[in-house]
Formats: C-alpha cells, sequence, structure tokens
C-alpha cells in the first residue's frame, strides 16, 4: 500500500469518525430540543385549558364549562385523549373518542387536593401522561381538572421530527465524506508526489548516478527539504568529484616517491655490484630520503586529519613565540628560494608578546601555509611573512599573514580551499598541487587553537592567507 493511498485512507476514516460523532451528537441534541419542545407545549395546553377552567367556574355557567373541555378536546385531539372536571356535585367527562372506548377513562376523573402528573398503559396499549390539578378560589376547593395526553402521539411527531432531521444529516454527512475523500485524495497526491520524487532521486544516488535534480517548487516544508535534497546532491557530487581527485593525487603522491625509491634501490643495489663512483650512490640515497620524507609527511597529514575527526589530536600547550618560529621558517625556506629565484621576506613588530597554543602546530601551520605559497608563485614572486596585533581583532589577538604575489584565486576556489580534498584547478599548472590535506588541516589546527584563518585573493593579484589567534587561553 503507497503513501498516497493510506494517507487517503486513514483521513477518510478519521473523516467518517468525525462526521458520525458531529452527527450522533446533533441527532441526540435535536432529538432532546423536539422532546423538550413538545412537552413545553403540552404544559402550555394544560395551563391554557386550566385558566379557561377557573374563568367559566367564576362566571358560575355550568354549560360554559362543559363546551370548553368539548372544544379543546375536539380541537386538540388525538393530542388530548380526554379531559374531565370533577366538583362535589358534578362530573363532567369527554374523550376524543365517541365509542364506548372512551367511558373507560370515565373513571380516571378524580378529585385530587394538589396538582399531581402520572403515566401510565391505557386498556387499549396507549401510554397516557395526565395532570391533574385542583382549582380553587382562595381557600375553596372548587373542582378537579384532569387531562390525559397521548404519549404515543407525542412520541410520533418526535419521531417525524427527528426522522426529518436524520436525513438532512445524513445527506449532509455523505456530501461531507465525499468531499472529504476527494479532498484527502488531493492532499495525498500533493504530498506524496514530491516524496516520490526524492525517493526516485535518492535511489539513483544510491546506484551511482549523480546527475540528478528534484524539481519540487514550493514554499512549505516539501520544497525547503526538496531544496536542501538538492544542495545535498550538489554537495555530494562535489565530494564526488573531489575524492576522485583525491584519490588521483593519492596515488601521485604515493607512486611517485614509491618509484623513486624503487628505482634508486635497484641503482644502489647495481652500484655495489659495478663499484660506481661513491658521490653517485650518495645522490641515490638523499633521493630515497626526500621520497621517504615526502611518503612520511603525506601519511602524517592523513592520521592528523583522523585524529581531529575522531577528537584525538594532541595539543602541547604553552608560550609561543611568533617571531621566532617565523624567523626559523624563512630560514628552513630559504633555500629552495633560492633555488626556484623567489623572494622570500618577513615583517615583524619590535616587540611581540607570546601566545598561547601547541608551538609545534603553529609551526606546522606556516610551513603548510608558505610551501603552499611555493607551488602557486613563479619565478620572481615574492612571499611575505608578516605578524602583528591584530587590527580587527584587538590586542588580545596575534594577527599571521602569509602573502605572495602568485596567481590568485577565484573566488569559488577562496570560499572552498579549507575544505578537505578540495584542491586549486588552474591552467597556469597542468595537475593540481598536492592532496587537498594540507589546509585542512591547517583549519583545524587554528580552530583547535579558538581562532580563525581566511583568505584574501584576487586572479593574477597574488593571495593573502591570514590567521589570528588569541595571546591568553
Amino acid at each position: 500500500m503507497n503513501l498516497r493511498l493510506k494517507f487517503t485512507l486513514s483521513v477518510s476514516i478519521l473523516l467518517l469518525l468525525v462526521i458520525f460523532f458531529v452527527s450522533y451528537t446533533i441527532f441526540s441534541a435535536q432529538k432532546n430540543f423536539l422532546t423538550l419542545q413538545f412537552e413545553e407545549d403540552r404544559v402550555r395546553s394544560y395551563r391554557f385549558f386550566f385558566h379557561s377552567c377557573e374563568e367559566a367556574l367564576k362566571s358560575e355557567n355550568d354549560n360554559h364549562i362543559v363546551s370548553i373541555i368539548d372544544s379543546i378536546v375536539s380541537i386538540q385531539k388525538p393530542a388530548i385523549v380526554y379531559a374531565g372536571y370533577v366538583s362535589e356535585d358534578k362530573n363532567i367527562f369527554t374523550s376524543r373518542d365517541d365509542r364506548n372506548i372512551g367511558s373507560a377513562f370515565v373513571l380516571r376523573i378524580k378529585k385530587v387536593f394538589s396538582p399531581k402528573t402520572d403515566s401510565y398503559e391505557s386498556i387499549t396499549g396507549e401510554h397516557i401522561f395526565e395532570y391533574a390539578a385542583p382549582i380553587m378560589f382562595g381557600d375553596k376547593y372548587k373542582g378537579t381538572l384532569v387531562v390525559g395526553f397521548s404519549q404515543d402521539y407525542m412520541e410520533s411527531l418526535i419521531q417525524q421530527g427527528i426522522s426529518l432531521i436524520y436525513k438532512q444529516i445524513k445527506a449532509v454527512a455523505f456530501i461531507a465524506l465525499i468531499l472529504g475523500i476527494f479532498g484527502a485524495n488531493f492532499m495525498a497526491r500533493q504530498l506524496s508526489k514530491p516524496i516520490q520524487l526524492l525517493a526516485q532521486a535518492a535511489k539513483k544516488i544510491g546506484e551511482g548516478d549523480m546527475d540528478v535534480n528534484v524539481d519540487v517548487k514550493r514554499s512549505d516544508e516539501l520544497g525547503v527539504l526538496s531544496k536542501t535534497f538538492n544542495e545535498m546532491i550538489i554537495k555530494v557530487r562535489e565530494t564526488d568529484e573531489l575524492k576522485d581527485g583525491f584519490v588521483s593525487s593519492v596515488s601521485h603522491e604515493l607512486r611517485s616517491p614509491l618509484a623513486a625509491i624503487d628505482g634508486y634501490c635497484d641503482l644502489l643495489i647495481e652500484g655495489v655490484e659495478k663499484n660506481y663512483p661513491p658521490q653517485q650512490q650518495l645522490k641515490g640515497l638523499k633521493i630515497i630520503k626526500d621520497a621517504s620524507i615526502r611518503l612520511t609527511n603525506f601519511i602524517n597529514n592523513i592520521l592528523d586529519l583522523a585524529k581531529m575527526k575522531a577528537g584525538k589530536f594532541e595539543m602541547k600547550a604553552g608560550p609561543v613565540f611568533v617571531d621566532e618560529i617565523i624567523r626559523e621558517i624563512t630560514l628552513l625556506f630559504e633555500s629552495l628560494a633560492v633555488a626556484q629565484n623567489k623572494i622570500l621576506s618577513f615583517k615583524l613588530p619590535q616587540s611581540m608578546p607570546p601566545i598561547y597554543g601547541d608551538s609545534e602546530k603553529i609551526k606546522q601551520v606556516v610551513t603548510n601555509l608558505v610551501s603552499n605559497a611555493f607551488k602557486f608563485t613563479k619565478e620572481g614572486d615574492g612571499i611575505t611573512i608578516s605578524a602583528m596585533i591584530s587590527p580587527s581583532y584587538g590586542n588580545d589577538f596575534v594577527e599571521i599573514w602569509i602573502a605572495d604575489t602568485g596567481i590568485g584565486l577565484s573566488k569559488r576556489d577562496t570560499e572552498k580551499v579549507f575544505e578537505k580534498f578540495y584542491q586549486v584547478k588552474d591552467s597556469e599548472f597542468k595537475k593540481p598541487k598536492g592532496t587537498g590535506l594540507g589546509l585542512s588541516i591547517v583549519y583545524e589546527i587554528i580552530k583547535l587553537h579558538h581562532g580563525r584563518i581566511w583568505a584574501e585573493s584576487e586572479l593574477g593579484a597574488g593571495t593573502s592567507f591570514k590567521f589570528v589567534l588569541p595571546i591568553r587561553s
């Protein structure tokens, strides 16, 4: 059973229960209302009858009271079964039934000295509701008026009324149910269609097809979900592309040094057998050493990211002198700058307060950023390392810049450059530089130090990586 049918059935059943409850409530209320209304009409009729008889007695005209009793019974039958008046010396009786059966009610005409009501079943099987009350002038008893109303007739009138109401309620309930089912089906379709599109898109993604898009133009939660789903697909597609690039880079990063190590190991073995010059064998050993260092750094980067993700990245915090780190790293890259014909310099104020952090990790950050600058600059370009009290964040932060005059970054690259596996692609270079992990590690280290890092760049005008670190913990 699909979602649309389930929703339609659920709403229809719920609507049916609501309609039944409302209909039953209205039906019961109307029945009670009609019963009360007829009972009140019966009381009013008796009161009118009673007062008319009182007026007749005041005139001391027996014929008048007889005509009143006869006329009221005649007009209101079959609602009134019988009526009668009894006094000390008179007994007047009238029935709606002129046959002998009417005389059976004569015995009900009795004297009473206080109002009373009675319900009983007559010899004909009819249910009678009887009123009896004395007529008093002051303290003087004048007689008793007795009136028997047909309970069955009143019930038949009530039944006619509620039968009409029942037909109306049934018609309205049927129309409401049909409209409700159509409405529920329409709503179910409106809800299920976007969900079906999302399910189909998710299935395609599961099958490896990333070229999907959910076309749902709505402003409600399903529209937001569809928009988020499309954004997720874009992210997944980008991540998939990044991972493909990462795998390619990893293959290169592993294959190149391993090939160098393997090749020069063969050369050294051959050199031992053929007695190659020591200088040639020393060169091979240096290349093997460089390749192993390259492999070690690559593996360390992957391990560092795994530790950061698991929350097990160790930090040895303490006072860190940024100016000393910058001088040390400048000296480290000095020979590379000379070899590549690039200008490496630093700018430091006369005094710099120490920051609180892990010296080795901050050194790793600066080293990665300077190494990244060397990758994306050409001969003759300049790289400058600067540090100062942050002009943006205030005296409690130190701001460090690594700026170059290289090829620069596009706006898109500037926004994504710190993402894992992201690699800058530019026509200046035949392939992306590195594995896309270095800047991700830098970002995580700065984050662990409660700092912030960002990039400012313009294509063809160089790039500045800036980060701030707190002076105190």
